[in-house]
């Protein structure tokens, strides 16, 4: 087996270098791309193969609290997998798992070095592709009124998150995710207190996460709504949103299409704790 090993890039001239590497692959490089102008807000580390300067993978990754993420891209999949098994065996001890996403066949490359990681479902990725950053969405209801998810209500949206059913590294990341980014909620007034019916959370990479409307208050538009305020709040913090849809949830797939995203690129795969 060839042993590559991960060069980490910290040079921002060099990482400015990397560019042209990733817009020729876009739209599978838009999260790296994105994570490059937030490396410093985010504290990330960049990685290359050891081939510079014509780098066949790039490996962005960056903590959400104490959980990494990790976005490789690489146009050989196995060197691409070896790459990234350097990264996590210098990043992270043999207790931890990072959340990767990535396409299928970096995963079977991965299990053939012995790394046989619990997947998702497959996801199209959807990317906003607009260029206004005022979102058109339909007028909210009366008796709803929208805003950020209360402190008091975060362990409920917390249980509504299916990867958390199970996991509680997952319903710690929701917290941590709620905690610290741009999150948007309809709350439903004709309650005391207003309690909420449908919300959106989103990364420090701009990922969108847990768009959830309540069964009872379904086919109100609710869901378009929140998307779209959580949408304004990290377009004005000038990062381009993004989502993961699962391959069969053709009604957020519509809900993201209506609002301006495109699917686009590899359909993607993400590792579950």
């Amino acid at each position: 087996m060839e042993k590559l090993t991960a060069i980490e890039v910290v040079d921002d001239s060099k990482r400015e270098e990397l560019k042209g590497f990733l817009y020729k692959h876009l739209p599978d490089t838009i999260e790296i791309i994105c994570g490059l102008k937030l490396a410093k807000e985010l504290n990330a580390k960049v990685f290359t193969d050891d081939s510079w300067p014509d780098v066949k993978t790039v490996i962005y990754t960056y903590n959400e609290g104490e959980f990494t993420f990790i976005y490789p891209f690489g146009t050989d999949n196995s060197k691409t997998a070896v790459t990234l098994k350097s990264v996590i065996d210098s990043l992270l001890d043999n207790a931890q798992q990072p959340m990767i996403t990535g396409c299928e066949e970096v995963f079977q490359e991965m299990k053939k070095l012995g790394i046989d990681q619990k997947i998702s479902v497959p996801t199209f990725r959807y990317v906003y592709t607009q260029n206004t950053t005022k979102i058109e969405r339909p007028a909210l209801s009366e008796g709803y009124i929208i805003d950020s998810i209360h402190s008091s209500d975060v362990e409920y949206v917390v249980s509504k998150w299916k990867l958390a059913k199970n996991s509680l590294k997952m319903k710690q990341l929701m917290r941590h995710l709620i905690a610290h980014h741009p999150n948007a909620a309809i709350y439903d007034t004709s309650t005391e207190p207003p309690r909420p019916v449908s919300w959106n959370v989103s990364s420090g990479l701009g990922i969108l996460q847990h768009l959830y409307t309540h069964e009872e208050h379904r086919g109100k538009g609710l869901a378009t709504i929140v998307k779209a305020e959580l949408m304004e709040k990290i377009l004005a913090e000038e990062i381009t949103p993004v989502g993961y849809i699962d391959f069969d949830n053709v009604k957020s797939q519509q809900v993201s299409e209506f609002l301006g995203y495109t699917k686009t690129g590899s359909v993607l795969f993400h590792t579950e704790l």
